[in-house]
């Protein structure tokens, strides 16, 4: 549910932002079923396996076009309608992991969390009876939170994250590198992943950008947390990323956001991770 980011970052997408829509128009949205589930996959740089997908929201509206998230997602959660919209997702996200699970498929599936979802624990036992309803093991979902969402971690939230875990599901830092999460919130959060902002490989040659993927790369492996780099817009930038021994990439230049049927498709031509 990201707003911006390399996912979904093109400059020919760029516009003019638009007013938010109208509560009734986004519950209208809601109640049809407007809002859809497309997937972006994050695979091993070196072999191209896909080793998980990540849900991103697109509204479908019927005319105006597909809508990124920066044209209504401020919307959704100024009207409080973030939780609704997420359910759906889920929803949607499981239902395609159970058709690629009859195909004999199995990836991760991520899906993006606003930090004030979680401070109230309701949402967790939503998950967790979505992941019973459809018969997956928590292990089949990560859930990224945004660093800067981070700073408060008041102790719900951190409540509500252990649970999470211990339901087995991962828990990843996105956009890292462009808040201000410590040393001593790493440590102590019980995150299993790490996605570095797609800004910092955009411009590799740049000593301080290098220094930046080198010492993330080091500090995740201290942890035992693996890291994603987002933003893979080119060769250049995947091969780059490889010789400073990152593994796994998510970008452009590997595979745009789809919708679930293009998703599936896509799937038959790659090598997913079985």
């Amino acid at each position: 549910m990201k707003s911006r980011g390399p996912e979904n970052y093109d400059p020919a997408l760029s516009q003019v932002i638009r007013p938010l829509p109208s509560e009734n128009e986004v519950r209208h949205g809601l109640a049809l079923g407007e809002f859809r589930a497309w997937y972006q996959p994050q695979l091993h740089l070196r072999s191209g396996a896909v080793v998980a997908v990540e849900a991103l929201v697109r509204w479908e509206h019927p005319a105006r076009g597909v809508l990124l998230p920066v044209d209504f997602l401020g919307a959704v959660l100024a009207y409080d309608l973030i939780d609704q919209m997420f359910k759906q997702l889920l929803e949607q996200g499981l239902s395609l992991l159970g058709v690629l699970r009859q195909q004999g498929v199995n990836l991760t599936l991520a899906f993006n969390l606003h930090a004030s979802q979680l401070v109230d624990g309701r949402l967790v036992d939503h998950i967790r009876y979505a992941l019973d309803g459809h018969g997956f093991k928590g292990s089949t979902l990560t859930f990224e939170l945004a660093e800067n969402g981070l700073l408060l971690c008041a102790p719900s939230l951190r409540h509500s994250l252990l649970r999470l875990r211990l339901l087995g599901c991962g828990l990843a830092i996105d956009d890292f590198g462009v808040g201000f999460t410590s040393l001593k919130s790493l440590c102590e959060m019980p995150f299993t992943q790490v996605k570095l902002d797609g800004r910092f490989v955009r411009r590799l040659a740049r000593p301080n950008h290098r220094a930046m993927v080198a010492a993330t790369q080091a500090l995740v492996q201290s942890l035992s947390m693996s890291l994603v780099i987002e933003g893979i817009s080119s060769l250049r930038v995947r091969n780059s990323v490889l010789q400073l021994g990152c593994v796994t990439g998510q970008g452009f230049f590997l595979a745009r956001p789809m919708n679930g049927r293009d998703l599936l498709q896509w799937l038959g031509t790659a090598q997913p991770a079985k």
